[in-house]
């Protein structure tokens, strides 16, 4: 479209830069009926949302994304969304877990889980599971197994303590990744995993 206007499903699809922020101010988006001015209301949240995540990537003042920027990105992708803009995945999204569950990588720096014994042992449990039998999950009984082996404590406490453990990874990144069925838990058999 000419005169500084996009088309929703034309916008650039990947936001590594400063300059495809840039590239995509100023311009107004249109989609169907919908009126511009919300449109360009979005676009503007999503861009404030994008820009500061980037300037904290990107200034390297983010060793370990916190719960703020995890939300800022989830806000960011629902409002792609929501101006119909399909995102793609890269090679950066997949996971990335050591064979001895030490740390795991998603799309950002390691995150060390060395010191973090029983959400080490279960995040290992779930990884390998993910690998050797895509879309099968682990109770909660299985993953207090595995993360306490050998403990005993009333359910109730187990099933606290799973939660929690679950809790843990996905406030350390894992949330996107970390599926729950009525059967227990899964890391997503769709998100590309290695085991390093």
């Amino acid at each position: 479209m000419g005169d500084g206007m996009l088309d929703a499903q034309s916008l650039p699809l990947t936001l590594s830069s400063d300059e495809t922020l840039t590239a995509i101010e100023g311009t107004s988006v249109q989609r169907g009926n919908d009126t511009p001015s919300l449109m360009e209301l979005g676009l503007t949240e999503l861009l404030a949302a994008a820009r500061r995540v980037l300037a904290s990537v990107n200034g390297g003042a983010v060793a370990n994304p916190d719960a703020c920027m995890r939300a800022e990105l989830r806000e960011a992708r629902e409002l792609f969304l929501a101006l119909g803009v399909a995102l793609e995945a890269t090679e950066s999204e997949g996971i990335a877990i050591a064979e001895d569950g030490t740390w795991f990588q998603l799309g950002g720096p390691k995150i060390d889980m060395g010191r973090r014994g029983a959400v080490r042992r279960i995040l290992l449990a779930l990884a390998q599971t993910r690998t050797s039998q895509p879309g099968v999950t682990l109770s909660v009984n299985d993953l207090f197994q595995l993360g306490w082996p050998g403990e005993k404590i009333p359910y109730e406490s187990q099933v606290r303590r799973v939660y929690t453990a679950v809790w843990t990874l996905r406030t350390l990144g894992l949330d996107s990744c970390l599926l729950t069925r009525n059967e227990g838990y899964m890391l997503d058999p769709k998100k590309p995993l290695r085991l390093v």
